[in-house]
């Protein structure tokens, strides 16, 4: 295996211990703690001495993708990241290559003892109107299993938005509110009723937001039981609008993986925040999120 970068680099790798700090961001940006490291030397000559890396990651640890990483990580200072795998092992021996000299050796082990910790989240991304063309674009580019939720008033409205998308996109939620924009179950729950029986018979297959608050759950619960109506559990939903700075929203995101083992954030779709998800989402699965659909309501 072998990643090659150009001798054209920007940027220079001096002194040495630069190296150190780039390899070390890379181990913590992929969750990789100390306790996982450790450090040794080897003397190449009586001016120079190499360090060597040697990483324990568990099972479901991917080495490639690490390695590839890395390699970007290094790109602009024109290092080399040639490496070899040994089996049936599988580990990993990345050497970084500067100026036809090895100045660093990671080593990459798989460690029995050690278990992946994965965040599991949930991203749902929501539109008061239909999405253009561009917009259904950028979620299908981030090649992840993302809904779009869609803000309908009565059970025509999505019959049309589901004929207007066609098979454009298939993760579609709808979400039933009223004309002042609030949750319909939590607002007007025999109105809602009504309303969801309708869209029972006009789209079978739909698939409905719930978000009620908690003081509501007990209600919302006996009405969900009355239906037949399939349900996204979106009730600890962290909500991530449109009228937050680009940080804040990142600083959104990466708290996901600290609120428990299952996260749901509800993103309001449009141009700005679609670019921000497809910056920040790879930093994510870097550090071991991984994004699944989100969960059915558990009666």
């Amino acid at each position: 295996m072998l990643f090659a970068t150009s001798d054209g680099g920007s940027k220079q790798l001096q002194p040495l211990s630069r190296a150190d700090s780039l390899i070390y961001s890379e181990l913590r940006d992929f969750n990789i703690g100390n306790s996982q490291i450790r450090v040794s030397s080897v003397s190449i000559d009586s001016t120079f001495s190499r360090k060597i890396y040697h990483v324990g990651v568990p099972y479901q640890f991917s080495k490639t993708q690490f390695h590839a990483e890395l390699n970007n990580r290094f790109y602009p200072y024109a290092v080399n990241t040639p490496a070899k795998v040994t089996f049936p092992q599988e580990d990993m021996n990345i050497h970084l290559l500067y100026r036809n000299t090895v100045v660093r050796s990671i080593i990459i082990k798989t460690d029995p003892d050690l278990t992946m910790t994965q965040n599991r989240i949930s991203l749902l991304v929501v539109f008061d109107d239909m999405p253009g063309e561009q917009l259904i674009k950028k979620i299908q580019q981030l090649g992840e299993p993302i809904p779009i939720v869609l803000k309908i008033q009565d059970p025509m409205q999505a019959n049309d938005y589901r004929k207007r998308l066609g098979s454009r996109y298939n993760r579609i939620i709808f979400w039933l509110q009223n004309d002042d924009g609030q949750d319909l179950i939590s607002a007007n729950r025999s109105t809602a009723i009504s309303k969801l029986n309708q869209l029972q018979q006009v789209l079978p297959k739909a698939m409905m937001l719930y978000k009620a608050e908690p003081q509501e759950t007990e209600q919302s619960k006996k009405l969900i039981n009355k239906l037949k109506t399939d349900f996204v559990d979106a009730r600890n939903a962290r909500m991530l609008n449109d009228n937050i700075d680009k940080q804040t929203f990142f600083n959104e995101l990466a708290d996901l993986r600290t609120t428990g083992s299952h996260s749901v954030a509800i993103i309001s779709g449009n141009e700005t925040t679609l670019s921000w998800l497809g910056q920040k989402l790879p930093e994510l699965k870097k550090a071991g999120v991984r994004i699944i659909p989100p969960p059915n309501v558990s009666l």
